[in-house]
């Protein structure tokens, strides 16, 4: 595959592997500016993606870029005939969403989301499980998503300027990961939400450097400095019910000290139940009165049609790269035809949708039933 990226940052970095090892060919680089993507030194830098794309002509072009860029970068591609595998949240509204879904389906082109979670083989085994009636039918789910990431007071991300990341932070860009999950493993859909938003710094300095995204919106500081103030979210905890009746909570944070990035998923049946937690992700907790075994990932566990998503023998460890490698790999064959599951767009939405749920829901202090 001959690919194009839009984007010149950390993710950016990892696709960039990512579809070498895949033995793609990254051909252009688009980045905010054209120094940026000379920088990234991989493939022709643009600071234009039209003319990329008419230069280049990528069979699939990988959105990198901050979230309120996504609708507009990947429909240029879709119109410019390449296929997309978009970073997650897939837009910052539902409306741009649909957008992107509608310029996929009249391109004939494939949409993909970059749910790179969904990679790990014991995520396909549990699904497998559950699926097969291994824990029965499920009475509460849980979990949580916990990151240090923005923990420190001085840390200034893109994300908190205004307009870039969407109508929430911390459900924008770590909540949409585990609702995928949630719904991926379970195969049942999350019908009503509760939540409660807590902003714990309410101020935050921008001081221009990597990672901060151009100079946002506030007031200069006399270290020339700008002060934004923070009106979204760093921790959201939400009570949520499954459509077959399960019910369970969940915490987002983005200031959890000692998180580095702990995804726990957990669920009960009647009479026994799960845990997996993403930062030892070889590994889940089958949990029984009588007591509890750990099961190992190993390539014979999963689904015949998923056993090459385990690339080493039992015993040897995958991670977050091969997890990542994994989704982008079943993004790319279903561009090339194959008949097989993968993120999409609609699940994309999905999770865009549940986010503006939660947003009604903290606002409101009600509980809001989420759309189909």
């Amino acid at each position: 595959m001959r690919a194009a990226i839009v984007g010149t940052g950390y993710i950016a970095r990892v696709h960039a592997r990512l579809i070498r090892e895949l033995q793609g060919q990254v051909v252009g680089v688009c980045g905010r500016t054209f120094a940026s993507a000379a920088q990234f030194g991989i493939g022709v830098p643009y600071d234009d993606i039209a003319r990329m794309m008419r230069e280049q002509r990528p069979d699939v072009v990988h959105v990198c870029s901050p979230n309120h860029l996504h609708a507009e970068q990947t429909i240029a591609s879709l119109r410019a005939g390449a296929h997309v595998v978009c970073e997650k949240p897939l837009a910052t509204s539902s409306e741009d969403a649909q957008r992107m879904i509608d310029a996929a389906a009249k391109a004939g082109r494939i949409g993909a989301v970059a749910y790179c979670y969904r990679g790990y083989p014991v995520i396909e085994i549990l699904r497998a499980r559950v699926a097969e009636g291994a824990f029965g039918t499920l009475r509460r789910i849980g979990g949580c998503y916990l990151s240090q990431d923005v923990v420190a007071p001085e840390k200034y991300v893109w994300h908190f300027t205004p307009g870039s990341v969407g109508p929430a932070f911390a459900l924008m860009d770590y909540g949409v990961h585990w609702f995928d999950l949630l719904e991926h493993v379970t195969g049942d859909r999350i019908r009503e939400v509760l939540a409660q938003f807590s902003t714990h710094q309410r101020q935050r300095h921008w001081r221009g450097r990597a990672g901060e995204g151009p100079a946002p919106p506030g007031t200069a500081t006399a270290d020339g400095a700008i002060r934004v103030e923070m009106g979204l979210e760093e921790q959201a905890d939400l009570l949520i019910r499954l459509d077959k009746g399960a019910a369970g909570c969940v915490t987002i944070s983005g200031t959890a000290p000692g998180h580095p990035n702990t995804i726990v998923l957990s669920a009960d049946g009647p009479d026994r139940g799960f845990d997996w937690n993403q930062q030892d992700a070889n590994v889940y907790v089958e949990r029984h009165p009588a007591g509890n075994i750990i099961r190992h990932r190993a390539p014979e566990n999963l689904p015949p049609d998923r056993a090459w998503m385990s690339m080493v023998p039992a015993g040897h460890l995958e991670g977050y790269l091969d997890a990542f490698r994994n989704v982008i790999r079943q993004a790319w064959c279903a561009m090339q035809g194959e008949a097989i599951g993968y993120p999409s767009f609609a699940d994309g939405l999905r999770g865009v949708r549940l986010v503006e749920a939660a947003v009604q829901s903290a606002r409101t202090g009600r509980a809001v039933l989420t759309p189909e």
